[in-house]
């Protein structure tokens, strides 16, 4: 098989095809998580002044050291959310929470390299 002008082995293909096909139906999971399709999927609840934020947490575990931390350390595992105290602004949450299921920061042109840098303080994220 020829790929980028290179010869690859067949078996390597088929795997590099799989591997694709799955990253693909994640990010399709994660979308619809995202919009809301399935509340039952979203066992956590971040809340914050204004808002309750639902999220799974094993997605939260995944993509937050701090939330990581926090679900690790802690021995009640009953408790299904937790108060935000962080000193995130609304629109620096929601950057938050739209990265967390797509790994996209969406309307790049809009976000300042600030809240970037509030983000990546307060919530100390993976990429």
């Amino acid at each position: 098989m020829i790929y980028s002008n290179r010869i690859i082995n067949p078996k390597l293909y088929s795997e590099i095809k799989e591997i694709i096909n799955l990253n693909e139906k994640i990010e399709e999971t994660m979308k619809r998580i995202y919009l809301n399709e399935n509340e039952n999927e979203k066992d956590f609840i971040i809340e914050r002044k204004e808002k309750q934020y639902k999220f799974p947490k094993l997605i939260l575990i995944m993509r937050s050291e701090l939330y990581r931390g926090m679900f690790l350390s802690v021995t009640d595992d009953t408790s299904n959310k937790v108060k935000d105290y962080s000193e995130l602004s609304n629109k620096s949450f929601q950057i938050f929470e739209y990265w967390i299921y797509s790994n996209q920061i969406k309307n790049v042109i809009q976000i300042t390299q600030e809240i970037i840098n509030e983000i990546q303080k307060e919530l100390i994220i993976f990429n």
